[in-house]
């Protein structure tokens, strides 16, 4: 899908008085025009489907219908309702009678109706289980692996074939590393495809377990690997991505075989015009092409296509640039791609119209939502913009009082010592204190915490950033200074000791680095804003009634 509606992303419309769509407690929706809708703004409405179609995958229409609504589904219908009041003082202003707006959805209703009918025709489609099955295992398959790795491709070629032959690996590895002709590798894990170097992962892709790979080479020289084993293990993210492919691949063989049976049906084309077409000739030229009436195809229950068509598409395709001979060779290279591609989409917008997809509620409600969508953002462009353009005060005054925001995290040099007991910590911190040498003191002091105790934690000095931390030692360390020693209790149950060795303080980003992200920022926030105020406003002036109520 090629096209975007605002709605979706929801980026200047921000929910204004969600307290205003509370309905009766279970409330069926009302209909109007055949249609359950779930508000009314002025004299139009917005029907469920248009929410639904919003609010996407999640959305619960049996919920809804009956007019129960959670916070998203409600945050979603304020923003439809907002996108309605402002495309309808748009419209009295005639924002939406713009020729651009015009020539923008009639370009854009051709790719909805194309989509529509392309849903219509996948949706039946369901991923054949084997096919998913064999991506998934390709997906999750790990390998445990030996390998050998000669210098010298002869010896690695004599060691491969021993093996081949039924020799033991493990014999002929501990052979060949005692005659330093072999450096062996291999571990007791089990790695996936991406951990093994390009030319190992293809050797081994095929190969079952307890087989060996023919001689690989790599630049460390040559190797022969041995699949020791293969497992694959449950993921259910790669299970739920194999069938995304695999619905994928159905899906469109299904469309490319429909779209054959069209053409053959449908199209006929006239290839001798097609075959004469010489885009880099001198004569007639691109210019004279571009008026050119020639049918390069008839289509059934469409317009032809005639050679301007063809060379318009071509021309906007490839066509760019100062270097126009090489422009027109591409031009010629493509034509053929470009004619099959133009044949297609004519196909499916008159195969939709013979279905009536333009008159289902499915496109319609595309449409509109796309037209709003267009309208709303002409809307902003000449009524909330003005008012939002950013002065460079602002910013640098924003700037100013967010340094934080603009600064790296501060940094500390600090070393540790942990003990299991209060007592024991606290002593150690007076001896610190009184001028005792911390490496002397880790080596003897009494009470500290084993370097295998659990959850442990050793600061030897190098910078960590104070982010790191965990929180409460972040508390202790609050204000500390250089040569300074704090005490923390960690969750674990010990207690550290902590020398800070040195404050790293940050400095802020420049201005000049970050001036284009703040402004960026108030920007959007001044638009927002902006919407929302002039929401409101029309919100006092029309008459708006919502049929959903919020699920406690």
């Amino acid at each position: 899908m090629r096209y975007q509606v605002v709605v979706v992303t929801g980026l200047f419309v921000v929910s204004m008085g969600a307290h205003a769509l509370l309905g009766g407690a279970g409330q069926a929706l009302p209909v109007r025009n055949g249609r359950p809708v779930v508000a009314t703004v002025g004299s139009d409405s917005i029907s469920l489907d248009e929410l639904v179609m919003q609010v996407g995958a999640s959305a619960d229409r049996a919920r809804l219908l009956q007019g129960d609504a959670q916070p998203e589904d409600i945050e979603v219908l304020d923003r439809l309702v907002n996108i309605k009041l402002i495309v309808q003082e748009a419209s009295v202003m005639g924002i939406d009678e713009a020729p651009e707006i015009r020539k923008d959805v009639e370009v854009t209703t051709r790719v909805i109706l194309r989509d529509v009918l392309t849903e219509r025709l996948v949706k039946d489609v369901t991923p054949d289980p084997a096919a998913v099955e064999k991506l998934y295992k390709e997906l999750v398959r790990e390998w445990k692996t030996a390998s050998l790795l000669f210098q010298d491709e002869g010896a690695a070629s004599r060691a491969r074939k021993e093996i081949a032959g039924g020799a033991a690996f493990a014999d002929v590895a501990a052979r060949e590393v005692a005659a330093k002709t072999a450096r062996k590798d291999g571990d007791d894990t089990y790695h996936q495809k991406a951990d093994y170097l390009p030319p190992i992962a293809e050797a081994i892709a095929a190969l079952p377990a307890g087989r060996v790979s023919p001689v690989v080479k790599i630049q460390a020289g040559y190797v022969v690997v041995k699949v020791v084993d293969i497992r694959y293990p449950k993921n259910p993210d790669a299970r739920a991505e194999a069938q995304r492919r695999v619905l994928g691949q159905q899906q469109q063989a299904l469309l490319t075989a429909h779209q054959k049976t069209l053409r053959r049906n449908y199209a006929v084309v006239n290839t001798a015009v097609l075959k004469g077409l010489d885009f880099e000739a001198p004569k007639p030229g691109l210019d004279a092409l571009l008026k050119d009436t020639r049918i390069v195809a008839d289509i059934k229950g469409a317009a032809p296509l005639t050679v301007a068509d063809l060379t318009d598409y071509l021309r906007m395709q490839f066509f760019h640039g100062t270097d126009q001979a090489a422009q027109r060779n591409r031009m010629n290279a493509k034509k053929e791609d470009a004619l099959d591609a133009t044949i297609a989409r004519r196909l499916l917008n008159a195969e939709a119209l013979r279905l009536g997809i333009d008159k289902t509620n499915a496109y319609r409600d595309r449409i509109s939502a796309y037209q709003e969508s267009v309208v709303f953002g002409h809307f902003l462009e000449k009524v909330i913009v003005p008012e939002s353009k950013m002065k460079e005060e602002e910013v640098k005054q924003y700037y100013a009082g967010h340094l934080k925001e603009y600064s790296p995290p501060g940094m500390l040099r600090i070393r540790s010592l942990a003990f299991t007991g209060r007592i024991a910590a606290e002593t150690a911190m007076r001896r610190l204190r009184e001028g005792a040498d911390f490496s002397w003191l880790a080596a003897n002091a009494e009470g500290q915490a084993g370097k295998g105790t659990p959850g442990v934690l050793t600061f030897d000095g190098r910078p960590v950033t104070t982010d790191s931390l965990p929180d409460g030692m972040q508390k202790a360390l609050a204000g500390a200074k250089a040569g300074e020693f704090r005490l923390y209790w960690s969750p674990e149950g010990l207690v550290y000791v902590l020398a800070v060795q040195q404050v790293i303080t940050p400095n802020a980003k420049p201005y000049a680095e970050v001036r284009e992200a703040i402004a960026k920022k108030l920007y959007d926030e001044k638009l927002k804003k902006g919407v929302e105020e002039y929401a409101r406003k029309l919100r006092e002036q029309t008459k708006v009634e919502t049929y959903l109520k919020r699920v406690q």
